[in-house]
């Protein structure tokens, strides 16, 4: 008994388009919880308070996020209480 696949050409088609659509669908709602935060400038003095900057992202893409998102400029970093310590990467545009 021989299948004849042009019949289900058409079947295989579908069920992989369903699958892509599932998979880029799953893939934006990863990026929706990347949310995007504010930046804050790390104060010289311990005593003085972070300054509020730049939005950046969360999501570690290997470019750290930078005040005006200048390459090499000063670092931006994410607020935990008064404290400026976690590093923050910059948006994807």
């Amino acid at each position: 008994m021989k299948t004849d696949f042009r019949k289900w050409l058409p079947v295989i088609v579908m069920t992989v388009a369903v699958a892509g659509a599932f998979t880029t669908h799953a893939m934006n709602l990863n990026e929706e919880k990347a949310a995007l935060v504010d930046g804050y400038i790390q104060p010289t003095n311990p005593t003085e308070e972070c300054e509020k900057s730049d939005v950046c992202s969360t999501v570690d893409n290997g470019i750290e996020c930078t005040v005006g998102y200048i390459n090499g400029g000063t670092p931006l970093f994410k607020i935990d209480g008064n404290q400026c310590i976690e590093t923050l990467y910059r948006p994807q545009q």
